[in-house]
């Protein structure tokens, strides 16, 4: 396949632009951000450094089960998508450098930015300009909640699973849409 447009719109509609990921990350952060509501913070940032390894498996997953294709084997957008996950664990220190000397109410704020940063890309690689929204609109959380709603851990959580559940609503059916389904 060389035609990059065509690439771009394999890719998109191969994943629903994303939307399997964007739910499995959703309830992730759901999890974590639960886990800090009844004060076990150090299982929720585990549930958020482990839980997170296993994103796309559990969403490959339930990619087969849900019958979606896969790109094919000449698009080449797959191993951008490698390299961009690899994001996320070279931002780690990052995070722990932000949560060093006890401040572990900067866990989620953090990695907020962190991920937020990481969607970004992905405007580029499923063609969705809605990527530049919810990249802006996790960073700009993770900011806030970081320097002005300082006082509770998970509030962050909860906020950020919603923002990914939303976007793969939002994309599911937009994508469900052009496809013609």
């Amino acid at each position: 396949m060389t035609n990059l447009d065509a690439q771009h719109t394999e890719y998109r509609r191969c994943h629903l632009g994303g939307a399997v990921y964007l739910a499995v990350e959703g309830v992730l952060w759901l999890v974590s951000a639960f886990l800090g509501a009844i004060n076990q913070i150090p299982a929720s940032m585990l549930t958020l450094l482990i839980g997170g390894m296993f994103i796309h498996p559990v969403a490959s997953a339930f990619a087969r089960i849900m019958k979606l294709s896969s790109p094919d084997d000449s698009n080449r957008l797959s191993v951008l998508t490698t390299w961009v996950a690899l994001t996320i664990p070279l931002g780690l220190p990052l995070i722990f450098m932000a949560v060093s000397g006890g401040r572990e109410n900067f866990f989620l704020p953090a990695f907020t930015v962190l991920i937020g940063a990481h969607w970004l890309p992905f405007v580029y690689i499923y063609s969705m300009k809605s990527f530049i929204v919810l990249a802006g609109v996790l960073v700009l959380t993770g900011v806030l909640f970081a320097f002005v709603f300082t006082q509770s851990y998970f509030v962050c959580g909860f906020f950020v699973g919603g923002i990914h559940l939303l976007f793969s609503g939002l994309h599911y059916f937009s994508v469900s849409r052009e496809k013609g389904l």
